[in-house]
């Protein structure tokens, strides 16, 4: 029997059988396209995961160090009789290191070190004022061209700001909202939508305000020694719009160090009546960079021996990996046994077409036909059925990943991305099981077909 006498004749009794045929074949189409979305869904999660920290540098650790209240102008002092924050016994902070002007020598000079920056955090949150617009925001204080060596970039304006003036992170405007529209649950609408209001609230329009060249207000508050609240009022200039970058930085409001500096030396001084000296006291922020990805596990492991506890982009993206990679294995399981149901189904068939053209096998062996050739008209009929079922299932497939990707769109570091997503492997994997399943299916029932005797079968009634 040639290959295209094979190939007719199992066309030709698919086709007298079509009905079970296509109900057996929609059993297939369930469990393939179930296997490709959950697979799918696995693999749309994961990749959100490696595009949230694809906008930062792998090869940076950034840490809060602890600082020490205690050193203020060469003497040891009783930072509670001062009334600073008191420490928590045995917290890790307590143990933690200063990260004095010595050690940042000692932080540079560990193997794979590529550079070392340092900039102050503002000691509180302060409130942010536009107009009628209200938000909250972190605050940094940078010098220099740290936020250029920090690898971000301006979408416009300047990355070097000067005292008095602000560069903002790419998602600071959009955390701006009015609070004239917070309805009675408290969420506001406008963060949600990312009204925007014009200097003084002239109008309003459906995108986040644009802060270049315009004056925020920031209101910092404290209590002082006396346990009384004091204000105090900071109006910077926005010069620059920084470029989506991830992490904190695209939330953060950068002003020079000294700006920094002198707030957090008024809020210090407000309750403890001394003013901070990071260089003997320690930054409150250090950054460290390894040369290459390669070096950045030693770069943290120098880090935590020097008694400094970090959690890096990198373990984190790791840990997701290895998340990420056994859920979508789970996924791919619970697809694969829905496809694996559809196999008794095309064993049934094939056992019932079996039974039924028991004649018609007595009849080809006897025509000299051998066990072989039955054997693979039944088996090239139970894998048709499940690369039938395979390429629909495929297609339904895709379908469904295209609406859940319509209705499921999020936006990532700035950039819209879908929670699902099938990868080129993915379809032609799926439809290659679905064939490894018809071959299973079938190989009992075209094994029993193989073995009947032509005599028996001739007379099977």
């Amino acid at each position: 029997m040639t290959l295209r006498d094979l190939l007719d004749l199992v066309a030709g009794n698919l086709t007298r059988m079509r009905g079970r045929v296509a109900m057996t074949a929609v059993g297939v189409v369930i469990g393939t396209a179930a296997l490709l979305v959950l697979v799918s869904l696995g693999a749309g999660l994961q990749r959100l995961s490696n595009e949230a920290t694809s906008g930062t540098a792998l090869t940076e650790i950034a840490f809060h160090p602890r600082i020490d209240y205690r050193i203020v102008e060469g003497a040891e002092l009783d930072g509670l009789a001062q009334g600073a924050p008191p420490t928590h016994c045995g917290s890790v902070m307590d143990a933690m290191p200063v990260v004095d002007a010595p050690m940042l020598e000692r932080i540079a000079a560990l193997p794979g070190v590529a550079w070392v920056g340092v900039y102050e955090s503002l000691l509180g949150t302060p409130d942010v004022e536009f107009g009628s617009l209200r938000g909250m925001s972190s605050v940094a204080g940078v010098e220099g061209t740290l936020l250029d060596d920090l690898g971000l970039s301006a979408a416009r304006g300047t990355l070097t700001p000067r005292c008095g003036e602000a560069v903002v992170g790419a998602n600071f405007a959009a955390g701006l909202y009015d609070p004239a529209d917070r309805n009675p649950s408290g969420s506001s609408e406008a963060g949600h939508r990312g009204s925007a209001v014009e200097v003084g609230g002239a109008g309003r329009s459906g995108s986040p305000p644009d802060l270049l060249g315009r004056r925020l207000t920031l209101r910092l508050s404290t209590l002082n020694a006396e346990g009384q609240m004091v204000e105090r009022v900071v109006r910077v200039r926005v010069v620059g719009v920084l470029e989506p970058r991830g992490w904190a930085f695209d939330d953060t409001l950068f002003m020079t160090e000294r700006d920094v500096l002198e707030l957090n030396n008024w809020m210090h001084a407000a309750r403890a009546g001394r003013r901070r000296d990071p260089a003997r006291q320690g930054y409150s922020v250090v950054i460290v960079r390894a040369a290459d990805l390669e070096s950045t596990p030693g770069v943290e492991d120098g880090l935590t021996d020097l008694g400094f506890p970090v959690y890096t982009e990198r373990r984190q993206l790791e840990e997701w990996a290895s998340f990420f990679a056994t859920l979508q294995g789970f996924l791919g399981l619970v697809g694969a046994i829905s496809l694996l149901v559809a196999a008794f189904g095309i064993s049934n068939t094939m056992l019932m077409a079996v039974h039924e053209r028991t004649r018609e096998i007595g009849l080809l062996k006897a025509v000299g036909a051998d066990n072989g050739a039955v054997l693979a008209i039944f088996l090239v009929e139970s894998v048709a059925i499940g690369l039938l079922g395979g390429v629909g299932g495929v297609g339904v497939g895709l379908s469904v990943n295209a609406v859940l990707g319509l209705g499921g769109a999020v936006r990532i570091a700035g950039l819209p991305a879908s929670s699902v997503y099938a990868p080129p492997w993915l379809p032609p994997s799926v439809l290659l099981f679905a064939g490894i399943v018809g071959v299973l299916s079938g190989t009992y029932p075209a094994y029993r077909a193989s073995r009947l005797a032509p005599v028996a079968a001739l007379h099977y009634e």
